[in-house]
């Protein structure tokens, strides 16, 4: 059996390959942050046989389902990770503004409403794209509402622990909001809903299984195969019960970080309000629209997607 998320060692080495990125994000233009990243991602792509052979597993589901995956897809799945820890210092150090955003003609402008009437929401991302996106626009007074609101994520911080260092420098009070997935209780539940009765949104990416609970998954279909999704983080909604909406901000050109962004957000159909027998059936039927979606944009943007292990080789429950 593979190992889960977790157990991997955290990609990108020792602390100082991650202070050469935050020095050449600050210090060059953007055109030769994207060459020193190539070089730097090609050479580390020579060497990391096993993310080699973790991203190959994810390309080849895709390219069972007919999406094209050109020569060195590995490399370019590498590469576009590495891009995306550039945007993730570039959007923490205040560097990208609400105009590089672009929406989608979706659910964008219901939420906007429902925020400025003072209701909060809960919102499912994933590892596709820049999940921390909304997080640090707002942390800049950067809105698409007319009125301020805070961001709580729920993340589990058992990975990327170098580089969430690094970005407690650039911004100290990156942490400040942050809400531990292995912490939650009841009593952080009451405080997450009354957060979102504030007006305030509550994220949890919903693609990635917990180390601490790893055997309470959800089954469904995606890409081709049976896959193991986390409970929690639906049965978070439930729990919650706000509105959810799906939110992913993906780079409209894959492998270029002066791009502009694609933001979707598309509020879920799945009522939650039920009974307790009827509970399973309803997670089940969210986590199939969300990964009905999910599957969409892995396919449009097939290299920013960032799990990288074997997403398909399921825990026995």
């Amino acid at each position: 059996m593979s190992k889960h998320w977790s157990e991997i060692e955290e990609v990108g080495g020792s602390v100082w390959h991650f202070r050469f990125m935050l020095w050449i994000v600050c210090h060059l233009p953007l055109f030769l942050v994207e060459l020193c990243t190539a070089v730097i991602c090609f050479f580390f792509w020579l060497g990391a046989a096993p993310v080699r052979a973790r991203s190959k597993i994810y390309l080849e589901h895709l390219r069972k389902l007919g999406v094209y995956v050109g020569a060195f897809g590995t490399y370019k799945h590498i590469l576009s990770f590495a891009l995306s820890m550039v945007e993730k210092l570039r959007g923490w150090k205040g560097a990208i503004k609400l105009n590089q955003i672009e929406s989608q003609n979706d659910d964008l402008q219901m939420l906007v409403s429902q925020m400025n009437q003072g209701q909060g929401a809960f919102l499912l991302c994933s590892h596709l794209g820049n999940m921390e996106m909304l997080r640090s626009l707002t942390e800049y007074g950067e809105f698409h509402t007319s009125r301020k609101f805070q961001v709580f994520p729920v993340v589990d911080l058992s990975g990327s622990k170098k580089f969430n260092a690094l970005l407690r420098e650039l911004n100290p009070e990156l942490m400040e909001n942050v809400i531990d997935a292995n912490s939650i209780d009841v009593d952080s539940a009451i405080w997450m809903k009354e957060k979102i009765a504030d007006g305030n949104l509550v994220v949890i990416a919903g693609d990635r299984t917990s180390a601490h609970t790893r055997s309470r998954v959800l089954e469904t279909m995606f890409l081709g195969e049976t896959a193991n999704f986390p409970e929690g983080a639906f049965s978070l909604a439930g729990i919650l019960n706000a509105p959810v909406y799906f939110v992913f901000a993906i780079r409209k050109h894959d492998f270029n970080i002066r791009s502009p962004y694609e933001m979707h957000v598309v509020r879920a159909k799945t009522n939650l309000e039920c009974s307790r027998k009827e509970r399973p059936m309803r997670l089940k039927m969210l986590l199939q629209e969300y990964t009905e979606l999910l599957e969409r944009l892995c396919k449009e943007h097939p290299y920013q997607w960032y799990n990288f292990y074997n997403f398909w080789d399921r825990l026995e429950k």
